[in-house]
């Protein structure tokens, strides 16, 4: 089971360290490749350079831009303008959910992250499905 996704890759942005640390070790349960950035630039220049992105875990507060910012680079970039993008946050999903939406992100995943449906909810995102959820 843990080798089921060990042709994909992750890039995870995430300004916290230990919420970095968690989403890098559950996808690495699932066997993927997982890069880490903590800043907006560092994480645009790393996902230009990957020989292969298969989906970006975006948190959207971080500390030299906003997430909605860095959604516009990666898709301004022909080579990753189909990569999913998927938004983690713990603003209010209420208001940020149908922003991340309008904005073209490709899925919502409201902190704290799920431990038991994260698993899933990756596998539906790299099918392609949309996944649009809070933590509950």
């Amino acid at each position: 089971m843990a080798e089921d996704l060990k042709n994909y890759s992750a890039l995870v942005v995430e300004d916290d360290a230990s919420g970095l640390a968690i989403i890098a070790v559950m996808l690495r349960r699932l066997g993927m490749r997982t890069v880490m950035e903590r800043f907006a630039d560092s994480a645009i220049e790393r996902a230009k350079s990957m020989s292969k992105l298969d989906v970006v875990f975006l948190d959207l507060g971080l500390p030299d831009a906003d997430g909605y910012e860095v959604l516009q680079a990666l898709r301004s970039d022909p080579a990753l303008k189909e990569v999913p993008v998927i938004a983690v946050t713990a603003r209010d999903a209420s208001t940020e959910l149908p922003k991340t939406q309008d904005a073209g992100f490709d899925g919502f995943l409201g902190k704290p992250l799920n431990r038991n449906r994260f698993p899933d909810q990756v596998r539906r995102i790299i099918r392609g499905e949309g996944v649009w959820e809070i933590y509950q």
